[in-house]
């Protein structure tokens, strides 16, 4: 775990100021001095290590050392979420985004127990992918993006049919995974699914939604080993 890495929302040049909840984390919680160094991340495939040039009252002053980029270790990886529960969603998020998830698409289904969240619940979510991105080492920090997505390439769909052919023999990627709620789709949703997209088992047993998104998540991020 690269624990000395914070993320910055700003290019990776000059002269930076690191403010906010990731300054409370280098000076309060990993104590943090002028003159060590630090490696910054701004979610955009850029490490830069760092000098702490001075610590002020509220802010960071940092000077760069010297930059790299490094793409996307997977292709892209997409996860259309129903949404759940919000204590599964933040697991889904987390675990996600260490599987290797590009981008979030999260909406209301229509058996949905959560139809919407709220700007703090929002900004949670935020604050755990910026965490599961540096936790995991990627670069590239992961969008989420509200609302039922255009489909297009490799779409999957978790199907409880026993006719339902594995993800595992035949995903492969750039995909998307689309994954309900904790209690299914409606008979509307499995028939649009199946227009659009493959249904899909996920194994011999019915799944819980977080359990659900990250086993397929894990077998296609598999694919590319």
């Amino acid at each position: 775990m690269p624990h000395e890495r914070f993320y910055i929302d700003a290019p990776l040049e000059g002269t930076l100021l690191l403010e906010g909840a990731e300054f409370h984390h280098l000076s309060r919680v990993m104590r943090k001095r002028e003159g060590d160094k630090i490696e910054l991340v701004n979610g955009k495939n850029a490490l830069a290590l760092v000098h702490i040039a001075s610590l002020q009252t509220g802010y960071a002053e940092l000077s760069i050392l010297k930059t790299e980029e490094k793409a996307p270790a997977l292709p892209p990886l997409i996860l259309v979420q129903a949404l759940p529960k919000l204590s599964n969603l933040e697991l889904i998020i987390q675990k996600g985004t260490e599987l290797g998830v590009s981008t979030f698409y999260l909406y209301p289904s229509t058996l949905s127990e959560k139809k919407e969240l709220s700007d703090k619940q929002k900004k949670r979510l935020h604050h755990i992918l910026i965490g599961a991105m540096k936790q995991c080492g990627r670069l590239d920090l992961p969008e989420i993006k509200w609302g039922f997505p255009k489909l297009e390439g490799n779409i999957y769909y978790g199907d409880l049919s026993k006719k339902a052919p594995s993800l595992a023999s035949i995903g492969t990627l750039p995909a998307t995974l689309i994954i309900g709620p904790e209690k299914g789709w409606t008979k509307e949703e499995i028939e649009k699914f199946a227009r659009q997209g493959k249904g899909v088992s996920l194994g011999p047993y019915i799944l819980r939604t977080e359990t659900a998104a990250l086993a397929g998540l894990s077998i296609l991020a598999a694919k590319n080993f």
